[in-house]
């Protein structure tokens, strides 16, 4: 037989559907719970406190009787049986309330009650089962005697001198103790009924008030699922934790439907971008396909590779956009920054014929080495493609307490007021002289602020009056300190 059959053979646990139906059970179930526990503890409770008044009574009445006999000459049957009649007789009791039966060796029974002791030796006397009032043990018991219940006894052998003369036997009947259990009883079945209807309401209106939210939440998840990604779960009156979940939800739902804006836009942008170089490469091609010119066919060869190099450092920038929407970009380790900058000043001509100025710092940056030679690189060859041959490009560095600032000057056209945000956007393009050049992905400044960003730092571009631009970056994690002596 199959798992599956064996599984559709098995009975099911009933559970309530809606969760609002389930809480109001489980209140009402705890609700029952604490009912039936202080139901058992008074009971108990209660049987315990009475049992023990009446023990206690039990021993106050032989210790009567002790007092009593004390000094009495109680040797004969006779003299015995007019003791316990005295002793009887001066007792408060009433007679449904305490039996006292004195049983006189070699003599008669005496009682307080004849009939209940009639019915006890008539017990006896037809043999059966010895669980009587007059077969107690000595010490305190509980008998059942004949139309009178359940009775707690008390039996206590009486000596004169060291000499057995007889038996008292004290006992009280217990019909006070179920009489008060029946009682409570009956008030807990009241009390624990309204009890329990005033949970099951209390546990459907706290029900309704901690689902209410989450169905909110439901319906939200619900229209995300059919690619409405624009709906809120919205601020919500509820408290703590289910107020904590909605907001986690609305943001995880910003994040989303960021991610998917960034999908769509890189898919947006590279299909777009990427259209024309495959285009050129296309028609270069098929130009090189038709040429029988050797020497054209060289320089077509030679335009068609660098092509192949523009398209291929602009699926390279894209992908570490991606990377950056991901959170896996860089991978920070400690960089001595003298070195890192004299590295950096011994690439600087092949940018391009600029006047270089790089000004360093000493100490140490928790950063990577790779992506921030790549900012650099990137801002370094945007000044380049935005000024002439002779020009100056200025490249400085200072520590200011945690932080270290790189800029990045020029002395190019500038960029416009409102252009200095979005310029960092990605294939933003500027309507002026400052604007990409056929060579370039458009992805430079979006890739710089993306690495400055996975760093904690931040970047920002700055120009006058149209003329030079500077960017600034800001980066957490300096130390003036070298982390290792140099060589």
């Amino acid at each position: 037989m199959s798992a599956t059959a064996c599984a559709r053979r098995m009975p099911r646990r009933w559970v309530p559907a809606g969760l609002r139906a389930q809480l109001a059970l489980a209140i009402a179930l705890v609700a029952a719970l604490g009912v039936l526990a202080s139901f058992f503890a008074l009971y108990d409770g209660t049987g315990a406190r009475l049992d023990a008044h009446i023990n206690a009574d039990l021993r106050t009445h032989q210790a009567d009787w002790q007092q009593l006999i004390t000094g009495v000459d109680i040797s004969t049957p006779a003299a015995l049986e007019r003791t316990a009649r005295r002793f009887i007789a001066g007792q408060r009791y009433h007679p449904e309330s305490l039996i006292i039966a004195v049983q006189v060796n070699g003599g008669s029974t005496i009682a307080n009650d004849a009939e209940i002791l009639a019915r006890e030796e008539a017990k006896e006397d037809q043999s059966e089962d010895r669980d009587g009032l007059l077969d107690a043990p000595t010490g305190l018991s509980t008998v059942s005697v004949a139309e009178a219940g359940k009775m707690r006894v008390l039996t206590e052998p009486v000596n004169y001198r060291r000499r057995f003369v007889g038996t008292l036997r004290i006992a009280y009947p217990l019909i006070s103790v179920e009489r008060a259990q029946a009682g409570l009883r009956h008030t807990f079945l009241i009390v624990g009924a309204i009890a329990l209807l005033l949970a099951a309401a209390a546990g459907i209106g706290l029900a309704t008030l901690i689902a209410s939210p989450l169905r909110r939440i439901a319906r939200v998840a619900a229209a995300v699922d059919a690619g409405d990604l624009s709906m809120r779960a919205g601020p919500i009156s509820a408290r703590g934790e289910v107020r904590v979940l909605s907001d986690a939800f609305d943001h995880m739902l910003d994040r989303l439907e960021l991610s998917f804006k960034r999908q769509r836009d890189f898919v947006s942008d590279a299909s777009h971008e990427l259209r024309t170089p495959l285009s050129v490469l296309r028609a270069q091609v098929e130009l090189l396909a038709r040429e029988t010119d050797e020497q054209r066919r060289g320089d077509g060869t030679v335009t068609l590779l660098r092509r192949l190099d523009e398209l291929d450092r602009l699926v390279g920038d894209m992908l570490t956009l991606a990377s950056a929407e991901a959170g896996q970009l860089i991978e920070p380790r400690p960089i001595d920054l003298r070195d890192f900058f004299e590295d950096l000043q011994r690439d600087l001509p092949l940018f391009g014929e600029r006047d270089f100025q790089l000004t360093s710092a000493d100490g140490t940056l928790e950063a990577d080495p790779d992506r921030l030679t790549q900012v650099l690189r990137n801002l370094v060859r945007n000044a380049v493609t935005h000024t002439i041959p002779g020009d100056q490009v200025a490249i400085s560095a200072r520590g200011v307490n945690s932080h270290l600032e790189i800029s990045v000057s020029d002395t190019g056209p500038g960029i416009p007021d409102d252009q200095l945000e979005p310029i960092f956007e990605r294939f933003h393009r500027l309507d002026q002289s400052r604007q990409r050049d056929h060579r370039g992905t458009g992805l430079g400044l979006a890739i710089a602020r993306a690495i400055t960003e996975a760093h904690g730092g931040t970047i920002r571009a700055e120009s006058g009056n149209g003329y030079g631009a500077t960017f600034r970056i800001t980066l957490p994690g300096y130390s003036a300190h070298r982390a290792r002596n140099r060589v």
